[in-house]
């Protein structure tokens, strides 16, 4: 779970900073697109994730990005739609009518936020999150602390579940 989380948030911060560069285009709206909707949909099939991709704070920027992208070529589609009539669009219509699509999606978005925050929609950061802001004492770095595979094995353990592996182990290095 903590794999696509990362994988999500990466490739979300990527098409936002893509935006804001202005290097937005049809091609990487189709690409996030497909990515978002296969991604999400596959990991909404897995029980242990269930609905998180549209409750989990960790997860609320990515699918804020994918809105956003929404906007964007639903935009674009009807400067295309009206390139292909007389009239088109002048740089500062467009522009206004990506303001007023902006603002009114905003005003929508901000109404359902309002409506779901006291039903307890969204859940709380999580504590791997929040961990990040408290001092660990183990290892300094909280990732690390964070992670069972990271804590030291006793011999018994390593016996257990290698058992005469174990005496190979010195061998096979030196080879």
């Amino acid at each position: 779970r903590g794999g696509f989380i990362f994988v999500l948030n990466l490739i979300g911060i990527h098409a936002a900073f893509m935006v804001a560069i202005g290097r937005y285009s049809s091609s990487l709206y189709k690409a996030y697109t497909l990515f978002f909707v296969i991604g999400t949909f596959g990991a909404v099939q897995v029980p242990v994730v269930g609905w998180n991709p549209f409750k989990s704070m960790e997860q609320l920027g990515p699918l804020v990005v994918f809105i956003v992208y929404q906007i964007l070529e639903f935009c674009d589609h009807l400067r295309r739609r009206a390139e292909k009539t007389k009239k088109p669009m002048t740089t500062r219509e467009f522009v206004i009518l990506r303001v007023k699509v902006f603002a009114a999606c905003l005003v929508l978005l901000a109404g359902l936020v309002v409506l779901l925050w006291p039903t307890g929609y969204f859940g709380p950061i999580s504590s791997r999150i929040r961990g990040l802001f408290v001092k660990h004492t183990k290892t300094g770095n909280p990732l690390v602390d964070s992670v069972a595979e990271h804590q030291p094995a006793s011999d018994r353990a390593f016996f257990h579940y290698m058992h005469n592996a174990c005496y190979l182990a010195f061998p096979g290095f030196v080879l």
